[in-house]
């Protein structure tokens, strides 16, 4: 499994959620984002309908060779990371649009939408042709995602390891039913499907030059993972000691590398990329692990104010995110002695 950042879907499994069979399903159309002809996303028949007909979608390996990469010249290769992206987005999208519950849906969406933002910031010198504005109608729906995301790593994932140690209060409520439907009215939206159909028409026209086989597209990539492996592993050790904005800072960063380096694969050694990406699968993790309890460290300090009981998860959770940084650190030092496959 090549995880692209940590997936809900087994925790899923293991603790009752509703996680689907990870079939490959075929990108809708416009109106299939939108809901058009579909149950609105409050009708339970919908909500079923959907999960029944689509399953949540990964990223699949970068549909172009080695030989083609080669050859892309940066206007290019952008707008075939841009489709590649919303490959991904659109039938996550659509599913959550139509009433899907199912976490996975949310979280294979989330990483479509990084992996498109990713690969716009990558390739910044070739994205002036971009449809204008299309960043903060994608933002908006990502941070309800995240919302989203972060209630179900609490119930399904923390909640248990709380109750374990002795926890009264772990807040592992289900997202509220109008949470889920403000979110399924946002995904099949004007703003944001209006700026994914603006988006596929980027990725599918024509560049306003004509294309050169120069191959400044794979020159700008190798040269973007030269600096984001710094930037990751530079101050590795003391990743521990590092201020959470600045931990949290390395998360994303190393998230993007790992996209742009998928992008990138084709164009290598498949055994070499499988090795690098193996010690990144594993920071990911190991960094993901870490945010995540102390984001809900937060979460409940917040919630101590008017449940003191909260003060035992807060308790545990700063212990436990010691002890997670410093794994956080080991496994950033081993990606730091890895080579890069580029």
């Amino acid at each position: 499994m090549s995880r692209l950042e940590t997936s809900p879907g087994k925790a899923a499994r293991r603790r009752g959620g509703q996680a689907l069979p990870r079939t490959v399903a075929p990108r809708p159309s416009a109106a299939g984002l939108t809901g058009a002809g579909a149950p609105a996303p409050a009708d339970a028949a919908g909500a079923v309908a959907a999960r029944v007909v689509m399953a949540s979608v990964k990223a699949a390996p970068p549909p172009w060779s080695g030989k083609q990469l080669r050859r892309l010249d940066g206007d290019a290769l952008l707008r075939r990371m841009v489709g590649a992206s919303l490959d991904q987005v659109e039938p996550n999208a659509a599913a959550i649009a139509r009433g899907s519950r199912d976490p996975e849906h949310v979280h294979q969406l989330r990483v479509g939408l990084r992996r498109l933002r990713s690969a716009a910031r990558g390739m910044a010198p070739f994205a002036a042709d971009m449809p204008h504005g299309w960043e903060p109608a994608v933002m908006a729906a990502f941070d309800a995602l995240g919302q989203s995301r972060d209630r179900f790593v609490r119930a399904t994932v923390l909640a248990p390891e709380l109750r374990a140690a002795g926890a009264t209060f772990v807040d592992d409520a289900p997202p509220a039913e109008e949470d889920a439907r403000a979110l399924a009215l946002r995904l099949g939206g004007a703003a944001f499907t209006g700026a994914v159909q603006r988006l596929r028409a980027f990725a599918e026209g024509a560049p306003g030059r004509p294309p050169g086989g120069d191959g400044s597209g794979l020159a700008r990539l190798v040269g973007r993972l030269r600096k984001l492996s710094r930037q990751v592993t530079r101050r590795a050790r003391r990743f521990d000691e590092l201020p959470f904005e600045a931990q949290h800072r390395t998360r994303k960063r190393l998230k993007r590398l790992r996209y742009l380096a998928e992008f990138a694969a084709p164009a290598f050694v498949r055994d070499d990329v499988r090795r690098w990406l193996r010690h990144v699968s594993q920071a990911q993790d190991a960094l993901g692990r870490h945010i995540d309890r102390v984001l809900a460290d937060r979460h409940f300090a917040e919630l101590a104010a008017r449940r003191p009981d909260a003060w035992f998860a807060v308790g545990w959770l700063r212990a436990q995110s010691e002890r997670s940084g410093r794994e956080a650190r080991e496994a950033l030092l081993r990606l730091r002695e890895a080579d890069g496959f580029w």
